[in-house]
């Protein structure tokens, strides 16, 4: 083969190479933008509330959000997974995973709702009560048995309802915290008591189990849990599409999507489980 025939080959490897490279980079130039991964806790995912702001936001700006839920989120996040991840407020993996640099700064979304659950025979007359505080009251003076549910953030509220309701003695009425979410309502049931929980969970509960429990006050602001967005840092994990969840928190926090919390309602109950929480301090 000749000298000229060599460098002629050359050429034209070198040209299919140059086309070959200019044909990905015009096809990443004008292909459909990466979508948005997402990871939420359980509870608005199965709420429907996720799946029902996700439909909006992609009709409203056309990009695609991927979606998974469950309690490793944060771990999901660290290992470059997600892009952006909603959870709530105080969940525990909150400040380690902004402190350490792998989250932008929480912005607060929305909140979700709990209750305080009791027999229908309602023995302490709480139904309708519009202050938890004021029903924690009745049930204390009325001795009627309360079940604590044996959650970090249900106890703490069970302790803060007992401080505003005057630290009422506890002997003969409330129980020890032994139990945690559906065991908590089985016992709470077996003694005819009342118990808080989170009012989707419970519903849920209710949908898998028969039950004489049902929701008694829910319309105290306390009971709201606020839930956070945060978006993974893109310079401390590679891969982040940042840009996307940018755009997907600006969603959020828009009055549009905050009306669409306040309006939303989770299957088979007409209770609103669901509150707006951003606000915006821009000037």
């Amino acid at each position: 083969m000749s000298i000229r025939t060599k460098l002629l080959r050359c050429l034209i490897n070198v040209a299919v190479l140059v086309f070959a490279s200019s044909v990905v980079t015009s096809a990443a130039e004008t292909g459909a933008p990466k979508p948005v991964r997402l990871a939420v806790v359980n509870t608005p995912f199965f709420s429907g509330l996720m799946a029902d702001l996700v439909d909006d936001f992609k009709k409203q700006s056309g990009l695609e959000v991927t979606m998974v839920s469950g309690q490793d989120i944060y771990d999901r996040a660290r290992a470059g997974e997600v892009d952006i991840v909603i959870s709530h407020y105080g969940f525990s993996d909150v400040e380690a995973f902004v402190l350490g640099g792998y989250g932008r700064w929480p912005r607060l979304v929305f909140s979700n709702q709990m209750a305080i659950i009791g027999p229908k025979s309602d023995p302490a007359q709480i139904r309708g009560v519009a202050s938890a505080s004021d029903a924690f009251r009745r049930i204390a003076e009325t001795k009627a048995p309360f079940v604590p549910n044996a959650l970090p953030s249900v106890m703490y509220l069970t302790e803060y309802l007992w401080e505003r309701a005057g630290r009422p003695d506890k002997a003969g009425w409330y129980l020890e915290p032994n139990e945690a979410k559906g065991q908590a309502i089985k016992r709470a049931e077996e003694k005819g008591a009342y118990v808080i929980w989170g009012a989707l969970p419970f519903l849920r509960f209710t949908q898998q189990h028969e039950t004489q429990m049902e929701i008694l006050v829910a319309g105290d602001p306390i009971l709201q849990r606020v839930m956070a967005s945060i978006i993974v840092n893109p310079d401390k994990v590679a891969g982040v599409n940042a840009e996307g969840a940018a755009t997907f928190e600006q969603y959020l926090l828009s009055p549009r999507a905050q009306a669409r919390v306040a309006a939303f309602r989770s299957h088979g109950t007409d209770l609103q489980l669901w509150w707006p929480a951003a606000r915006s301090n821009s000037e």
